[in-house]
C-alpha cells in the first residue's frame, strides 16, 4: 500500500480531461469561501465518472471552473485544467466561448432558469448550432429538430415553436439535453440532471443519457447526489466533502468496498431496495464545515466517530488502497497498527 496522493485514472489511455490540484474560491465581504481546495480528477475518452457528495461540497463549482462559468466574485486561485493537453486556465474569454457547447457541453441543474423565457425552444437551439457548426438558418432548423427527435421529445416540429414555460420538467430537460448534445461535444457535464423530476422522468432522463452515450461516445461527467443513479451508470466515481475528494475509485470500490467513513455514511444514509429485511436509515450526525474558516485537519473530523488525535491536527493525503481506488482517511494510513 503507498502513500500519497493517486490520480483518479491509473489506466495508459487518453487523458481527455485532467483536472491538476484545482482551487477555487469565492472572495465575499465576509472573507475567502475556498469552495474547491486541491481537487484532481482525470477523465478519458468514452468514460462516465460520477461527483458525489452533499448540497455544498464543491461538485458543481469544480464543472463551473471547467467551463469557466464562474460568478463576479469566484476565481481559479491556482492549479491546471488540462482539456487535450491544453490548459483551460489559460483561454481567454473569446477561445471559451468557441469551446463551450461544441466541445464540452452542460446540462445545467435547472432547465427552467437556464433557458431563457423570452425565446422559443427553436430560436435557442439553432443560435447555438449556427454559431459553433456554421450552418445555415434551415439546416441548423433541420438539425435541431433531430436532436429534438433524438432525446424523444414528441411533435418535435411544434415544440420548436414554443416558449420554455409551455413544456413540463422532464421535457425542458430533455431540451437542455438536445442543446447540451447538438454540437457532439466530446464531454458532457450533467450537473443534477434529475433534480425535481418525479420518479419515472428520473429513470427516462438516465436512460436517455446511457442511450445517447452508447451511440456517440460521448464522455460523461454526472454532477448527483443520488447514489443509485451512480451505481447503474458511472464507470468511476469521486465522492467530494468540504471542496475535496475524499474517495476515488471505480463504481464496484465505492459502493462494495468503501474505505472513508463519509462514503459510508452517505452509503447507510439511503434504502436498498435488494434487502428483504427493512433496515433503519442512519443520517450522518452533524453539519458540514464553514468554508469560510475551514479546519486545519480533516474536514470530516467534527462528524467522525473514527476521528483520532491527527485527524484534527493534519489533512490527510489521498491513501492508494487499491488499485484506482484512493482514500483520504488515516484509518488508511499503512503504518495504522490492525486494531486501531
Amino acid at each position: 500500500m503507498n502513500r500519497g496522493k493517486i490520480s483518479v485514472n491509473q489506466k495508459n489511455s487518453v487523458k481527455l480531461l485532467e483536472i491538476s490540484c484545482l482551487k477555487t474560491s469565492f472572495f465575499t465581504h465576509l472573507g475567502e469561501v475556498k469552495a474547491v481546495d486541491d481537487v484532481s480528477i482525470c477523465l478519458d475518452e468514452s468514460e462516465t465518472l460520477g461527483i458525489v457528495g452533499e448540497s455544498g461540497s464543491g461538485k458543481s463549482v469544480t464543472m463551473l471552473s471547467v467551463m469557466r462559468l464562474l460568478s463576479d466574485n469566484g476565481r481559479i486561485v491556482s492549479g491546471a485544467i488540462y482539456f487535450r493537453g491544453r490548459d483551460l486556465t489559460k483561454f481567454s474569454e473569446g477561445e471559451m466561448e468557441r469551446l463551450r457547447g461544441k466541445q464540452i457541453g452542460m446540462i445545467f441543474q435547472d432547465p427552467m432558469t437556464s433557458l431563457n423565457p423570452v425565446f422559443t425552444i427553436g430560436n435557442q437551439l439553432t443560435e447555438m448550432i449556427v454559431r459553433h457548426l456554421g450552418l445555415g438558418k434551415k439546416d441548423a432548423r433541420d438539425r435541431a429538430v433531430e436532436m429534438l427527435s433524438t432525446v424523444m421529445i414528441p411533435s418535435p416540429v411544434q415544440r420548436m415553436k414554443q416558449f420554455p414555460h409551455e413544456l413540463s420538467g422532464g421535457m425542458r430537460q430533455r431540451v437542455m439535453t438536445a442543446m447540451a448534445l447538438c454540437c457532439h461535444p466530446d464531454i458532457l457535464i450533467a450537473d443534477e440532471p434529475t433534480t425535481a423530476l418525479d420518479v419515472t422522468i428520473q429513470a427516462q432522463i438516465i436512460d436517455l443519457l446511457k442511450d445517447l452515450k452508447s451511440r456517440t461516445g460521448t464522455s460523461v461527467i454526472l454532477i448527483t447526489h443520488d447514489l443509485g443513479v451512480v451505481a447503474g451508470f458511472c464507470d468511476k466515481v469521486c465522492v467530494m466533502y468540504a471542496g475535496r475528494i475524499v474517495e476515488s475509485g471505480s463504481s464496484a470500490d465505492i459502493f462494495y468496498t468503501p474505505r472513508h467513513p463519509y462514503t459510508k455514511g452517505l452509503l447507510k444514509s439511503v434504502p436498498n431496495p435488494k434487502k428483504m429485511m427493512k433496515e433503519r436509515l442512519v443520517p450522518i450526525k452533524g453539519v458540514p464545515p464553514d468554508l469560510l474558516k475551514p479546519p486545519v485537519g480533516c474536514a470530516f473530523a467534527p462528524r467522525c466517530d473514527h476521528a483520532m488525535k491527527i485527524c484534527i491536527l493534519r489533512r490527510p493525503p489521498l491513501f492508494e488502497v487499491g488499485d484506482g481506488h484512493g482514500a483520504g482517511c488515516f484509518l488508511n494510513h499503512p503504518d495504522l497498527p490492525a486494531s486501531a
